[in-house]
């Protein structure tokens, strides 16, 4: 309540934005879904593909993209792509962004401290760690609860992938699937899918992969095989590693799924990311 005598003038801009499928059609060009048609749909969903993506960088946790762009470790993601189909298995509607933390954790995780057991996703530490520690840091943030509500809880497939570099591996088959959770990892698949597993893969070139330090990132796909203690990382090789003991550390970069009705602003580049002007809640 103002009391005054004085006229005073406010002035409301509302940034509605875009559809986000419709805004990465338009932004992402021939590095989005295999280009100007958008038809080609990998594992349920159109991605960004192709060591030249530049256009893929989002802004989750800030509206603000001067924020976004001063701490990019807590505020810089990317896009991996938005699914094309509802997928009711584990919960999944169309229309929905996956997104990738730009920056890995500079605190390495190991995935189970028990060597000789077979600790899969559900019972990984480093599930505990996503989904505790790091999605508080999401919660005690500012406006907290509203990213926390949009970010999309569900179950994940858990494939014991044992191709090495095959882009085209079904990931659902078989269909060993997950508890509920809303923080996960990268497939090695969708490593393999961003760029055919070249050196310049796009999920790696914010962190130096073709420079100085190569960092060994886990994903939260197996090997499947000699036991099953093990589970595939990146890092130190353009194309992924099997073979890893589960009781590593390796650096860990959050994926997660955002809510249906994602609207979007901004041109997806680094300097000027997409920034989330709303979306629908779901139950």
């Amino acid at each position: 309540t103002i009391n005054t005598t004085n006229s005073i003038y406010c002035t409301l801009y509302f940034a509605k934005g875009k559809n986000a499928l419709e805004l990465l059609k338009e932004k992402g060009g021939d590095t989005f879904a295999g280009g100007g048609n958008h038809t080609t749909e990998v594992e349920g969903m159109y991605r960004f593909k192709s060591a030249t993506v530049t256009n893929n960088y989002i802004c989750f946790g800030t509206t603000l993209e001067k924020t976004c762009l001063e701490k990019p470790e807590n505020y810089m993601y990317q896009i991996i792509g938005i699914t094309s189909v509802a997928d009711d298995v584990i919960g999944l509607s169309a229309n929905q962004l996956k997104i990738i933390r730009a920056v890995p954790s500079t605190t390495s995780q190991v995935w189970t401290v028990y060597y000789g057991d077979d600790i899969k996703w559900d019972n990984a530490e480093i599930k505990t760690y996503l989904n505790t520690t790091f999605l508080d840091t999401i919660k005690n943030g500012t406006d907290g609860a509203y990213w926390d509500s949009i970010i999309s809880e569900h179950k994940w497939y858990i494939k014991d992938q044992k191709t090495a570099v095959t882009a085209t591996e079904e990931l659902k088959d078989p269909k060993e699937i997950s508890e509920k959770s809303k923080i996960g990892l990268m497939y090695k698949t969708e490593y393999v899918n961003a760029n055919d597993a070249t050196s310049n893969n796009w999920l790696f070139i914010t962190n130096g992969w073709t420079g100085n330090p190569r960092i060994e990132e886990w994903t939260m796909s197996r090997y499947g095989d000699y036991g099953y203690y093990y589970v595939w990382y990146v890092g130190l090789s353009e194309f992924p590693t099997w073979g890893m003991n589960s009781q590593a550390k390796l650096a860990v970069r959050p994926v997660f799924y955002l809510n249906t009705g994602t609207n979007l602003t901004g041109e997806g580049t680094k300097d000027h990311p997409f920034i989330i002007s709303g979306v629908m809640p779901q139950e």
